[in-house]
């Protein structure tokens, strides 16, 4: 009997004993043999760090590396080793705010301000985008133009593309030529309203214009100095 009690003691304090471990197990968690202690976690993350340079989120898109010693202009300026490359890079040395990517674009905007001050007669603006020798041509077709009581107007319909074709630096004066294709109505009519020139149909104009600057120069501008058909 007293062996019987003895047994159930000992079959009682195995289930308590069971159960406080459970208990434990659940509030603590179960730790594994890979597991790592906190202050292992922090010891490998800051030795992450380290090797890193930062902080592993998860997204290196993210981490923007700083270094003041790196050159970015051979990645932004497309320049190469050819005759229009060496140019550009040469013009860009003497001036830094010369940038081969955006001049095309900033071409388009003086070719649509010609055009359009040229079939206005607009002298004062033609003034300002031409050397002297271009505007004294521009300026005898206006004014041929007005003693016949002509007028003219033009629509740029579209600048299809503009590009530089051509780069050359003597000395401080430098030449870009940009290569333009674009889609157009050209017309003149006569004091009947007779078209005289041009048609009122769309037509592609491929030309040639060439602009040059002398960099030292306080004018900013570059000056239209001639102008040639592609075709």
């Amino acid at each position: 009997m007293g062996d019987g009690f003895q047994f159930l003691d000992i079959i009682l304090l195995a289930m308590i004993a069971a159960f406080i471990f459970l208990r434990l197990r659940g509030v603590l968690g179960k730790r594994m043999g890979h597991e790592q202690s906190p202050r292992e976690e922090l010891s490998a993350k800051s030795s992450k760090q380290d090797k890193d340079g930062g902080e592993d989120d998860g997204n290196q898109d993210n981490v923007v590396p700083l270094n003041d010693q790196v050159d970015i202009a051979p990645k932004s300026l497309p320049f190469d080793n050819s005759p229009k490359g060496v140019a550009l890079r040469e013009i860009h040395e003497i001036d830094r705010n010369f940038d081969p990517k955006a001049f095309p674009l900033q071409a388009e905007a003086a070719y649509e301000a010609i055009v359009v001050a040229f079939a206005a007669g607009d002298r004062e603006t033609l003034k300002n985008l031409l050397s002297e020798e271009v505007y004294n041509n521009f300026e005898g077709s206006i004014t041929d133009r007005e003693k016949a009581d002509h007028k003219m107007s033009t629509d740029i319909l579209s600048i299809n593309s503009a590009k530089i074709e051509e780069a050359t630096l003597q000395g401080q004066e430098a030449e870009v030529t940009v290569r333009f294709e674009t889609e157009m109505i050209s017309q003149t009519k006569d004091q009947d309203g007779v078209v005289v020139n041009g048609d009122p149909h769309p037509h592609v104009i491929k030309e040639l214009w060439t602009f040059a600057r002398n960099l030292k120069s306080r004018n900013p501008n570059w000056l239209l100095i001639t102008t040639r058909s592609a075709e």
